[in-house]
């Protein structure tokens, strides 16, 4: 019995230490509300050793503009909570910066070098109850703009309705220039809200 639950737990410390990486679609936000989607990207979630339910996350081969791959933005410091009730895992993290690794030549575009860090304004993820499905949320600062990156999740970038501003679930705004601005303007503005759909928004 000894020997089956000391290879059970060589296992498991295994799992914990190489990590799991999930491949799904990535959607990016960046600049004056330029969007791009990518297919089949990768993103590592790493249990720390000896540290319970401290993970390391890292998007690998992370492309906040279109065709330029920076290279891999690592997330340190990502701590985890179970719900009992459903088995989902949540994660979040104080951490204010990100950093990158394995850094393309492209990068010097964004001001990008090995190692260095990047500001990391939010971050939310969730796993599956069964492990399988993994969705990520976060926002960093490169080239003094915020960039959006949703993982493991569709994102309806159709701008089709327009409704009245009564609606204060927004995240991101832009004027119909598609310029970032802090406040609703008088007018017509682009919205993408928390759950990730973009709008139009009359402002009276």
């Amino acid at each position: 019995m000894k020997k089956v639950l000391s290879i059970v737990f060589f296992l498991m410390t295994t799992l914990c230490t190489f990590g799991q990486v999930f491949t799904d679609d990535l959607h990016v936000t960046s600049g004056a509300g330029r969007t791009t989607d990518y297919t089949q990207k990768e993103v590592e979630l790493k249990r720390v050793a000896g540290s319970g339910s401290r993970y390391t996350v890292t998007f690998k081969k992370l492309a906040p503009m279109a065709y330029k791959t920076f290279g891999d933005f690592v997330i340190d410091g990502v701590m985890s909570t179970v719900d009992a009730e459903t088995g989902v895992t949540t994660f979040a993290t104080s951490a204010t910066e990100g950093k990158w690794v394995n850094v393309t030549s492209t990068a010097a575009i964004g001001g990008v070098t090995e190692g260095s860090k990047s500001t990391l304004t939010s971050f939310t993820a969730t796993l599956s109850a069964d492990k399988s499905k993994f969705v990520a949320e976060l926002n960093f600062m490169t080239m003094g703009s915020d960039v959006s990156v949703v993982f493991g999740k569709q994102i309806d970038t159709a701008i089709n309705t327009l409704t009245t501003a009564d609606d204060n679930t927004y995240v991101e705004i832009y004027n119909l220039g598609g310029v970032r601005i802090q406040h609703l303007q008088r007018g017509i503005n682009i919205v993408r809200t928390a759950n990730g759909k973009v709008k139009k928004l009359l402002v009276k």
